[in-house]
């Protein structure tokens, strides 16, 4: 089973939201595609993530999933 397949829309909402806040792993690469929303004010950035549609919330967990894997992988090495 796909682990977003477990995840409601309303969860995957969560999630994201988390994202628009704040790096996971402190300070976001350059390829982040969150990295220039953050910089909006935080009001604005949660509104955008309540907007956006299934699909788009989907491509981001699997962004920062697969960014969390790698950095994790390097930091273990």
């Amino acid at each position: 089973m796909n682990y977003m397949e477990g995840l409601t829309f309303k969860n995957k909402q969560i999630w994201v939201q988390g994202l628009m806040i704040d790096c996971p792993m402190g300070k976001a690469l350059k390829t982040c595609p969150a990295k220039d929303v953050r910089a909006l004010p935080l009001q604005e950035r949660l509104t955008m993530v309540k907007q956006m549609e299934e699909n788009q919330l989907d491509e981001i967990i699997a962004h920062h999933r697969g960014c969390l894997k790698e950095r994790e992988g390097v930091q273990q090495k």
